[in-house]
Formats: C-alpha cells, structure tokens, sequence
C-alpha cells in the first residue's frame, strides 16, 4: 500500500513519510521527539537579546500593564526568530536566548542568525515608536550577542524537557550580548567569519569578557548586504569538457538568438555557482544578466524574481516606496510601452509598492493574483529579450518556493522564440527545483541541457590543491588533504583553508601534518554535512551515527548487531537518500559513507560519552563475529579501543599489529605501529611497549 503524500505546511513542497524536516524550506514537519535532541554535540549559532529601558516603562504604568507590554515585546522577539527557523530556548526577563541548529542543523545557521538579529532590532524600533506614541518614552531598545561553534545539546527539566544548549559557545553569546551597545549587534569570531561575504561587520577588537582569560575578538553586524560581495573564486580546474559546453551553449545565445535552459546539478560544494560565475564572464556585458538566489530558510515568496526585478530597477530592499514606485513606473514604462497598462499593477504589487487607484482596480481578484504576477514578470523578460540576448540565472533552485518555481516554469516557453538562456543550480533530491527539471525535460527537451558535476579526478584535485597553497606541500599532507575532500572542490578549499588558520598545516620548507590536524571538521562543512544529516528521519540519523563508528565501510552483520530491530527500514533510508551506497554483495553484505566527511559529521555529533560507548561495544562485536580470523582487524581493533578509552586492550592490539607486520618484513609500517604502541603506553604510564 502506498504511503499518502505529504506536504511541508511552510511552503507545500512534497515531502516523504518519517522526514522530520522539509528538503525545500528546512520548516520543521513534526516535533522533535527526547531521543531526537538528547545528548549530542551539534553545530549551534546562539543568539542572545536584552531589552534596555524596560525599566522606564515601571515610571509610567503599573506592575500588570507593564508585564503586558513586555511580554508583547519578548513575543515579538520570538516570532523574529521563528522566522528563520531558529529555536526560542528560554525568557529571560526582558530577553530571550535562542538557538540556531537545534533541534536541526542548516547550513546557513549564522547567516539565519543573523538575519532574525536584525528584524529584531527593527521590531524593537517599530515597538518603541509605539511605546513613544503612547507614553513618552524617550529610550527602549535592546542588544544582541550572537556565536557560533560546537555545541553540547541534551534535554532537562522534569515532565516536558526542553532542549538546551551547553558550554562555551552559548557562554560567549551571553558575554557578547553584555558587552553591545543599545541598538546593536555583537558577534564572535565563528560567526563573524561565516558571514563575511553577506553581511557588512566592523571589527570591534578584543573584548574582555567575565570569566575569560584572554580577550575575545568580536564584530559589530551591521546590514546584510544588498548584493553579496564575491567569495574569493578557488582556480577552476578539472573542468574543461563542461566549461567548453557553456562557452557554445552562451555563444549561440549572443550569436545565433538560440534559447536555452541549462540545469548545472551537483553536491555541495562541488563548483556550480564557480561555473555559473564563468558563463557570467563569458557573456560579458552584451547580454542582460539577471540573477537571484533562492532561501534555504523560505518564509520570503518569490524572492529570487523580486530580488532580480529590484536589481534592475536599481533600488534596495531598504528603498522608500515612493523611490521604489517611481522607478518602476519610468523604467517598466519605457520599456513595455503600451503593455506596461496591463503588467505594471501586477509588478508594483510584487514588490509591494503602491498602486493608483485605477490601477488597484485592474487588479485580478487575490485568487488569480499569482496567475497576473507570472504573466506580468513573463511580459517583462520578454520585453528584455527584445532587445537584447538575457541570461535569467537563479541558484540553489532546490530551495525554491512553489510559487517560484511556477514563475520559472512560466518562462520555459520563451526559450522558443527568443535569446533567453534560463541558468539553474541544482542539488539532487526531491525538491519544487526537480519538479521543474522534470517539467522541463517533458515539454522542453530541444531547450534544456542537464550538465552534472562529478567529484574531481585525483590529478584534477591535486592540481587545485597545488594553486590554493603556494610552495611544496608534503606529500603526507597532500593525501590526507585529497582522501578527506574527495574530489570535492568546496571541502578541500575548507579543509585548507581551516587547517592553515587552525595550525594544522604548518609552513616550513614544506607544508606539512600537525598534531591539530587529526579529526579536524572546518565549521563550514560541519553546518553543511550534520544539515544533511538531520534532513533523515531519526532511526536512520541514528542508524549513521553506529554505522560511522563501524568505520567508513561498514558489514551489515556488524551493524545488525549494534541497530535496533527493524534497521533494515533506516538502512534503506540511508541508500536512497545517498548518505551510503552498497560496496559489496559478495562475499558480505556491505556499504559504505558516499563521502568520507559524512561519515565524519556523523562522528562530530557523538557526545564523549556516547563516542567511548559506541566505540567499546562495535570492537567487542568484531572480536565475537571475526574470532577465527581477529588477525584481519588488528588495527581496526586498537582504534575502536583508543577511541572507547580502553588502552590497554588497544596496546595489546598495536603489539600484535607491530608483530604481525614485522613478520611479514613490513619494517616501515611495523616502526609506525610500534610508535603508536609506545604513545598508548605513555598514556597508560606503562613502558613495556618498545618504542
């Protein structure tokens, strides 16, 4: 029997049975259950904010009134955060904290953070005009400190337990929030740097804070940015055949007027936008780019098509509305003539600007608005095309609204007749952007060209590798850096970048390992990968977790073991949702993590704990179903035991695999296994290993 269809109550995109959180918007579909948020270390953005001059109300107003009026304060407060998808942990007083990435991870935690920090401080305002209209007050305000980092999440309280976020990363948001001044924003250096490119900061220096030794650095946040300011481009490489393909595809568009719609799909990380940035420069300035971008966090309907429109009348979101009204009518007038009558209602009204009453008046009745407002934007870019080739790009369409992606499907048709090439960026997965892939594939198949990024050669990587870090890198160091990152150009890039600001590769003649290396997930891929992860429903969340200890690969007989009964379920969840994929059938079922760093995010959200746990009872499970032949998985067996903190079964473990590898006149590997032998024994304050 089929499972009845479902729908994300957010922004309606389809959604499959047992997901807890929908792939389009991120909105959250059921309530977090104990087991889904207790004990776990999570990539957490928290966000702390303190109304000032609350006091001045108690002047003015009794006791009750002025609980009423703060409470519609914190209120407002909380539905800012809500907004983008954040979580109100607890009040405080006159302020809240709240949490960013529990009880699920995004992506773009900070970035969601920071956009809930600052509609607070314009709810804050539009609140204090209010107050002033009403009583007088001449101060209400409120400050903000928001970080971001690794945080312990668990569940406390009696009967209905909250989630709640512990340790150093939520202590310094409090601190920060402290240390702002009225009316501003202060954010810590984790965040600061996520945000860099969107968002406009002023460094505030050290700050002292109680309770920590040394300063901390912090940034004031002023404005999101009303264009993003360009991520430093990492060389393009491995990527010949493709770029060759758009270098045609855009010269028959300025050339020839040929229509296209072009899909550039891939993981993560894996260059899209870089590509879309080369079909950019090739068009050059001859040919009308548009581009908008579609929210990870929703809640802003159709606004990659609103953001393009306002780029080409040359007006901001923060614009007043007659700026807005007055460019609109002049520009869309001088370019639609006489169609401006029937599409200009339609467009001032999706950017909310005001109409005329005659205008009001032609308006479709609301049902049919959305019908006029496509029609309308379609009338548009046509009108564009009209005189000139146009290049519609709109990325991450796999975030797109269905409304947005019903504009989209508008436009298909115009490929037909005119030079228009529409450019979507694509993640795999069921979202509103598939659906229109799919669509387009079924009634636009001469129009549509499918180009898919796979992960780069070994050569191609090492290539990138070569021109993001300058001198001779060692060749240790160049295979953890490439085995990590996969061939995926966004988690070398981190990888580097992480492991240089944190110490981790060090300069000398040559770059080469440090100690800080090991383990070592950059906060840009923890926020990527544990949001993918908290996409699954949560047995399959928690059937990964197991499976990563296991180890990258993974037999189902061991796992089988350590899984709940009827894992089978979450296993085939993990396959279609290509967290793994199937290694082998024969001799063993197997599978194996499609990327070594989900397999590490897995691991990252392990508490201690639970790590030590997890860890004990899979070495256990090896050695009662691989007895007769433990010879196999001597090494595997001393890491499940130095991670479960059991040293001395991991010691004997590194002995035999220092035997045994000796034996075979190994002498290289058998002189590494005897010095992790003896680092075991020093912990252990034991000094039979020889070294």
């Amino acid at each position: 029997m089929a499972e009845p269809a479902t729908a994300c109550p957010k922004c309606s995109a389809p959604t499959s049975a047992g997901v807890r959180f929908c792939g389009s918007c991120g909105a959250a579909l059921q309530s977090p259950t104990a087991s889904e948020t207790a004990d776990e270390l999570r990539p957490v953005t928290a966000l702390f904010a303190d109304v000032v001059g609350s006091t001045a109300l108690g002047e003015h107003l009794a006791p009750d009134e002025v609980k009423t009026l703060m409470g519609e304060c914190v209120s407002r407060l909380s539905r800012a955060v809500e907004e983008y998808g954040g979580m109100v942990q607890a009040y405080m007083g006159d302020g809240i904290c709240a949490y960013f990435g529990v009880p699920a991870a995004h992506e773009d935690d900070p970035e969601r953070a920071a956009r809930a920090a600052l509609r607070i401080l314009e709810v804050v305002r539009e609140y204090w005009f209010e107050l002033e209209a009403a009583w007088g007050l001449s101060e209400f305000n409120v400050r903000i400190g928001i970080n971001s980092g690794q945080t312990a999440v668990g569940l406390v309280g009696s009967g209905d337990r909250q989630p709640v976020a512990l340790g150093d990363t939520t202590n310094v948001a409090a601190r920060l929030q402290g240390s702002a001044a009225p009316g501003t924003i202060c954010v810590g250096e984790a965040t600061a740097r996520a945000l860099e490119h969107r968002f406009e900061l002023e460094p505030l220096g050290g700050i002292p804070l109680r309770g920590r030794d040394e300063p901390v650095q912090a940034w004031r946040l002023v404005r999101a940015r009303v264009r993003a300011s360009p991520s430093p481009a990492f060389p393009l490489v491995g990527r010949d055949a493709e770029l060759e393909r758009l270098r045609a595809e855009v010269e028959g568009l300025t050339q020839a007027g040929r229509g296209r719609v072009l899909f550039l799909r891939g993981e993560a990380g894996m260059g899209k936008t870089r590509l879309l940035q080369e079909v950019r420069a090739i068009a050059g300035e001859d040919v009308v780019w548009l581009q908008g971008d579609c929210l990870s966090y929703g809640g802003l309907v159709l606004w990659p098509f609103i953001d393009m429109l306002r780029s080409w009348l040359g007006v901001g979101p923060d614009d007043p509305e007659v700026l807005v009204r007055t460019k609109t009518r002049a520009r869309l007038g001088a370019l639609l003539g006489a169609r401006s009558s029937e599409a200009l209602p339609a467009l001032l009204r999706l950017l909310k600007a005001r109409l005329e009453p005659d205008e009001d008046r032609e308006l479709p009745a609301p049902a049919d608005l959305a019908a006029a407002i496509r029609a309308a934007y379609r009338t548009w870019i046509a009108a564009l095309a009209e005189h000139g080739p146009v290049i519609v790009a709109i990325e991450d369409l796999h975030w797109a609204d269905p409304s947005a992606r019903a504009v989209a499907e508008e436009l298909l048709s115009l490929t037909d007749g005119a030079p228009l090439l529409l450019a979507f960026t694509l993640r795999p997965g069921q979202s509103e952007g598939a659906r229109l892939r799919l669509h387009a594939l079924a009634e636009f198949a001469h129009r549509t060209i499918d180009v898919v990024l796979e992960p780069l050669s070994e050569d191609a990587a090492r290539r990138l590798l070569h021109l993001s870090l300058p001198g001779l890198v060692e060749e240790a160091a160049m295979s953890e850096v490439l085995s990590r990152a996969e061939g995926n150009p966004l988690f070398l890039h981190e990888l580097l970048r992480s492991l240089v600001q944190g110490g981790g590769l060090r300069r000398g003649r040559s770059w080469t390992l440090t100690a800080r290396a090991a383990g070592y997930l950059p906060q840009a891929l923890e926020n990527l990968l544990v949001a993918r992860i908290d996409l699954l429903p949560d047995g399959a969340r928690r059937l990964a977790q197991i499976a990563a200890v296991i180890g990258r690969s993974f037999p189902v007989r061991v796992l089988a073991r350590l899984a709940p009964d009827g894992f089978e379920a979450d296993l085939a969840v993990l396959l279609r949702e290509e967290v793994i994929q199937e290694l082998r059938r024969l001799p063993e079922r197997s599978y194996v993590f499609k990327h070594a760093l989900l397999q590490e995010a897995s691991l990252s959200t392990l508490t201690p704990a639970r790590h030590r746990s997890l860890h004990a009872r899979v070495a256990a499970t090896f050695e009662e179903l691989f007895e007769p032949s433990l010879d196999e998985h001597l090494e595997l067996l001393a890491h499940l035991y130095v991670e479960s903190g059991e040293l001395q079964k991991a010691l004997a473990y590194l002995q035999q695999s220092a035997d045994k590898a000796e034996g075979l006149d190994a002498q290289e590997e058998g002189a590494e296994l005897r010095r992790r032998a003896a680092k075991v024994a020093a912990r252990l304050g034991d000094g039979s290993a020889p070294a």
